[in-house]
C-alpha cells in the first residue's frame, strides 16, 4: 500500500513523495506489517482557529521518522516545494525526520486530533518486510 510522505528533493528540501508499506493481507478485510521497531505513540489535540507557534510560515521538522493520522478534523501540510496538501480523518502520512513543514489546522471546522507513531533515529526509518 503506497501512502503519502514528506520526503526531500535532489536539492535537500522537503517535497511530497510515497512510500510502501509492507502489508500483508490476512483476510479480506484485515491487513499487517511485520512487527516494527516503533519508538512510541503521541496524540494531539488542536483547536480550530489555533494560533500558529511561529507564525503562519514557520516551518519546523521532526528530527525522528514518523506517521500521522488524521483522527478528527482536517490538517493541512505545506513543505519547502510549495506543495500544499491537506489531510482528512482517517489519512495518514510518513513523515522523513529532517523534512521542513508547515502544519495548519485553519481550514478545519472541528478540532483536529492526530494520532501518531515516531520510529527510532532522525531521518527515515526502514519498514520491515
Amino acid at each position: 500500500m503506497k501512502m503519502k510522505a514528506f520526503g526531500m528533493d535532489q536539492n535537500g528540501r522537503s517535497a511530497w513523495a510515497e512510500v510502501e508499506i509492507p502489508f500483508k493481507q490476512v483476510t479480506p478485510l484485515h491487513a499487517e506489517t511485520e512487527k516494527q521497531d516503533g519508538a512510541y505513540w503521541g496524540i494531539s489535540l488542536n483547536q480550530v482557529g489555533e494560533p500558529v507557534g511561529g507564525g503562519p510560515e514557520e516551518m519546523h521538522l521532526t528530527n525522528q521518522p514518523r506517521m500521522v493520522w488524521a483522527m478528527s478534523g482536517q490538517l493541512e501540510n505545506i513543505l519547502q516545494s510549495g506543495e500544499v496538501r491537506r489531510s482528512s480523518t482517517g489519512e495518514g502520512v510518513y513523515v522523513h525526520g529532517l523534512a521542513l513543514h508547515h502544519s495548519s489546522f485553519a481550514r478545519s471546522r472541528e478540532p483536529v486530533i492526530t494520532l501518531s507513531l515516531t520510529f527510532p533515529g532522525t531521518e527515515f526509518y526502514e519498514l520491515k518486510k
